[in-house]
């Protein structure tokens, strides 16, 4: 209850920051989500740290997400943002065993997981090389993947600003989910980063700048 609340408070303030011409945002293909109550990873390109809150008042409240942040966040005065955004804090650098473990119990408890899987803002919006992190929990849940994709946040809080919902797909490992071979965590990571590369115009695609097309859509 607490979660939806904090999320209902976001999507209230946001309306009405975007009626009052403060937030100008174009959201698409909210329609194309899985149905409430079905769990999937959604991953997120990111550039500044407004993001968080562009896809947390964007997405339905039909569907409260969970997310990974990374631990310093979790500070006396923060705290209480991030458990309210229900988020799992992620000690980077350090092969954070432990927060993946979580998220995907959090997956296989029927929740939605939101990561951002370049591990760290561009500043730019040019697509920086993606981690595996999201695309481990969804095989380890054998849950479906939805790729989002923001671009304009980073001309500052009153620029222009779209946020777009991609359709889910489905990943496979031939090698298995808990012993991936590493080529093929490779392959399937920079598969979900395509999926997101689609959403973008060509200028963001940075790192995927020159094979931005997915192999399974």
């Amino acid at each position: 209850m607490f979660a939806y609340r904090h999320f209902a408070v976001i999507h209230w303030l946001s309306a009405h920051l975007r009626r009052w011409g403060i937030f100008n945002w174009t959201v698409r293909g909210v329609e194309s989500l899985p149905a409430a109550g079905t769990p999937f990873v959604l991953v997120v390109n990111h550039i500044k740290w407004s993001d968080i809150w562009l896809v947390a008042a964007t997405i339905p409240l039909t569907h409260i997400p969970h997310w990974l942040a990374k631990a310093e966040l979790f500070g006396p005065l923060t705290r209480w943002w991030f458990e309210g955004m229900q988020a799992i804090p992620v000690r980077r650098g350090q092969n954070d065993v432990s927060a993946i473990d979580m998220a995907v119990d959090t997956l296989k408890a029927g929740n939605i997981m939101i990561v951002f899987p370049e591990g760290t803002r561009s500043g730019t919006g040019k697509l920086k090389k993606g981690r595996g992190g999201a695309m481990r929990m969804a095989l380890r849940a054998g849950v479906a993947m939805v790729p989002v994709a923001i671009t304009g946040v980073e001309g500052g809080l009153r620029a222009p600003a779209s946020i777009t919902y991609g359709p889910a797909w489905t990943p496979h490992a031939v090698s298995g989910v808990d012993t991936i071979d590493p080529d093929e965590m490779t392959a399937l990571t920079d598969d979900m980063m395509r999926h997101i590369a689609a959403l973008l115009p060509p200028e963001y695609h940075g790192y995927y700048a020159e094979d931005s097309t997915p192999l399974h859509p």
